[in-house]
């Protein structure tokens, strides 16, 4: 089975057309499914997958951290968490539009889950994001 961990991430682009253009580049990759994220707003989306193997070397992992490194060179607010299977495991960071370390994640113990907070409505549940 082994390790799993529950990861979540989120991007607010500085339009709803900067979100729409940097989606349809990352949908090239075959590992990026543009039906795993949801849309939380015209300009923020939202990835959260649960009990996945994230390992380093994973095609899938890669190409997560490759997009979240291609939203951060573009200038846009992110926030990531990965929560693992013991107590303690926890990765997490975030940065602003300005570079500014953000922390908008609630991690509940002893259960161990993420909350990540957006502002203003909830984000609709099974909303995806389609290929623009």
């Amino acid at each position: 089975m082994g390790y799993r961990s529950d990861v979540a991430y989120t991007i607010a682009f500085k339009n709803k057309e900067h979100r729409i253009r940097f989606m349809a580049a990352q949908a090239l990759d075959p590992e990026i499914d543009l039906k795993e994220f949801n849309l939380v707003d015209d300009t923020t989306i939202l990835f959260y997958h649960w009990r996945v193997k994230w390992y380093d070397e994973y095609e899938l992992v890669i190409a997560h951290k490759r997009l979240l490194e291609d939203a951060k060179a573009q200038g846009c607010a992110w926030a990531f968490c990965r929560v693992g299977e013991e107590i303690g495991d926890i990765d997490q960071d975030g940065k602003d539009d300005e570079g500014q370390d953000i922390y908008t994640v609630d991690i509940v113990f002893p259960t161990q889950s993420i909350h990540l907070e957006t502002e203003g409505e909830p984000y609709p549940i099974g909303e995806t994001l389609d290929t623009p």
